[in-house]
């Protein structure tokens, strides 16, 4: 920086709420909407434990879990061909997706609240049951998206966060 000022102005854009939306300033690519994100309900329609949830997704970009729904007609959690359905891609070139286990999105339990939360808003034979998916979102593979879901009445409902894995 060449003086002072110009590093306070610095400062104050970087410690700037990027959810308040004052900034003319473009989106960062953490922050940004993923290629495959489906479209939200309105707000009330979320359920609280997903709306509530203040957890972070530790990666190079470190970002925060966000609610996601999708429409979805079956009562038991989707394989990868059905949540590739429901994210609409088409073809399996595009976008590789990945089933893991909980354990093996979660070795440490770190994300356990995550898990528990979505969890918890399931319904029927869903209720409790929980699916996570790894999405590569670029054909490099180091943009990818963690979908957490469950299923709800008519959609799947869960969490996403997208992560840069270097």
């Amino acid at each position: 920086m060449a003086d002072d000022a110009s590093y306070n102005t610095f400062l104050a854009r970087a410690n700037q709420d990027p959810k308040s939306g004052h900034s003319g300033e473009a989106e960062s690519t953490s922050q940004a909407r993923g290629k495959f994100d489906p479209s939200t309900e309105p707000n009330e329609a979320i359920p609280a434990p997903l709306k509530n949830l203040n957890a972070t997704y530790v990666s190079d970009t470190d970002s925060e879990f966000e609610p996601v729904f999708f429409s979805y007609s079956a009562t038991t959690l989707p394989s990868e061909e059905d949540f590739r359905l429901a994210l609409g891609i088409k073809g399996h070139n595009a976008g590789k997706i990945e089933e893991l286990s909980t354990k093996d999105f979660d070795p440490r339990g770190e994300y356990k609240a995550v898990i528990d939360a979505v969890g918890s808003v399931g319904k029927g034979k869903a209720k409790g049951a929980v699916k996570v998916f790894r999405v590569e979102v670029d054909d490099v593979g180091t943009r990818v998206q963690y979908y957490v879901l469950t299923v709800g009445e008519r959609k799947l409902l869960g969490v996403v966060a997208k992560a840069v894995e270097s």
